[in-house]
């Protein structure tokens, strides 16, 4: 990753960019961080980087000759993303810093005075950015926020690879509260939670510290969490398969059709808001049955007016195997979408995920959503096996482990979009 600055104050950053992570990473060639002064391009025996401003006013305005020089040779030989740190700009944040740490050269403009001419902005200039709602003498502390928020997502900068996805924001919610060594500090202790060597208790409580940190000191990201979820759902398709199954034995069978599959699954999208339901048969007759089932309750609650339960059987679409279902999807969606399959069974470690991660892999990405449920004693491994990812099984407090597929969808459903 490299940065240009193109600033008249270069000695600013020297401490900043010399210890720490980023000391660190610039040693080790992750990060090169280089600055261009727009000084060596003034054309006066002053070398004035300033004039007063057309139509008068306070304090000056950097000239664009100069700068806009400064600029094309802070990207030369390369093709740079080039950034303003102005505060017109839009407000740095988590997702942009995300975006950012993908380029490969990035030039940060570094304005001073009043501003800089607008013709830099227009000739030579891709994006503003601004770190807050505040003036600051120049641009360069802005530029050295970027370049640390940023910095943190190239490879290897922080070492392990989950320092900068398990931290404040990168679900949209405040980190939760860390404690390390001693146990017990002035009479207050770690949680026992933390100390119990129970890894899921221990996900679940940090949830619902991040919940409850957010709701008191920054309550408008769960509004914006809430409304990416909503959008996520919308995105959100559930297909119900009846092949490739197994039975009690371990064999592949096809399964019958079950009218409150049908219509209770159906209610289930439709109360989470997710865009439709495909249940999925090889057999021509199954897929008849489904539709005289839908038929037979459209006409049920016409005449019982419930128009709300009615309006839930029209997510239903019917398909004869799950790579068909997938295959309208995408031609719905016009982008191939992330197939996550649900089941009691364990799957590969590589592909498992919690709710809570799904959501958030899914909330910063394009792609719409696929759950693959099975009816029977599950789906076979093969679908398993071709699947994006996998849920993490549902769990009580027992063995006992047999959810009928609607009561576990709705579980899954709620986990995912529930507010």
């Amino acid at each position: 990753m490299r940065f240009t600055v193109v600033t008249l104050f270069a000695e600013m950053f020297e401490s900043v960019l010399s210890t720490s992570v980023l000391g660190k990473a610039i040693e080790a060639g992750h990060v090169q961080v280089d600055f261009v002064n727009p000084r060596d391009f003034a054309t006066d025996k002053h070398r004035s980087v300033d004039d007063t401003p057309y139509g008068g006013g306070p304090g000056m305005v950097m000239k664009c000759d100069c700068l806009l020089a400064a600029i094309e040779e802070a990207g030369k030989g390369s093709n740079p993303h080039r950034i303003l740190l102005s505060p017109v700009g839009q407000t740095l944040n988590h997702a942009r810093a995300v975006d950012l740490a993908k380029l490969e050269h990035i030039v940060m403009v570094c304005g001073r005075y009043e501003g800089v001419d607008e013709r830099v902005v227009e000739l030579g200039i891709d994006e503003s950015l601004s770190i807050g709602d505040y003036v600051l003498t120049g641009g360069e502390l802005g530029a050295m926020v970027i370049i640390d928020a940023v910095s943190r997502f190239v490879p290897e900068v922080l070492g392990h690879a989950d320092s900068a996805v398990d931290e404040s924001f990168s679900d949209g919610l405040l980190e939760y509260p860390q404690y390390t060594r001693p146990v017990e500090y002035a009479g207050v202790a770690v949680p026992d939670v933390l100390l119990s060597g129970n890894h899921a208790k221990i996900d679940e409580w940090r949830r619902e510290k991040s919940l409850e940190r957010t709701a008191l000191h920054r309550p408008e990201l769960l509004h914006q969490s809430a409304t990416k979820v909503a959008e996520l759902a919308r995105r959100t398709y559930v297909i119900l398969a009846h092949h490739p199954v197994l039975d009690r034995n371990g064999e592949i069978v096809t399964t019958s059709v079950t009218n409150y599959d049908i219509h209770d699954i159906a209610r289930s999208c439709a109360t989470y808001g997710v865009a439709g339901y495909y249940p999925v048969s090889p057999i021509r007759l199954q897929r008849e049955k489904i539709s005289r089932i839908i038929e037979i309750w459209r006409k049920e609650i016409h005449q019982a007016g419930a128009a709300d339960r009615g309006q839930a059987l029209g997510t239903i679409a019917v398909q004869d195997s799950i790579a068909s279902a997938v295959d309208e999807i995408a031609r719905r969606e016009t982008s191939q979408p992330w197939v996550v399959a649900t089941s009691a069974q364990q799957s590969a470690a590589h592909k498992k995920v919690t709710y809570a991660d799904l959501v958030a892999q899914r909330v910063a990405n394009d792609r719409p959503l696929v759950l693959v449920l099975g009816t029977g004693w599950g789906l076979h491994q093969s679908v398993l096996d071709v699947a994006d990812q996998q849920l993490a099984p549902l769990s009580g407090v027992g063995d006992f482990n047999h959810l009928s597929v609607r009561s576990a969808l709705a579980a899954m459903l709620d986990r995912l979009f529930g507010q």
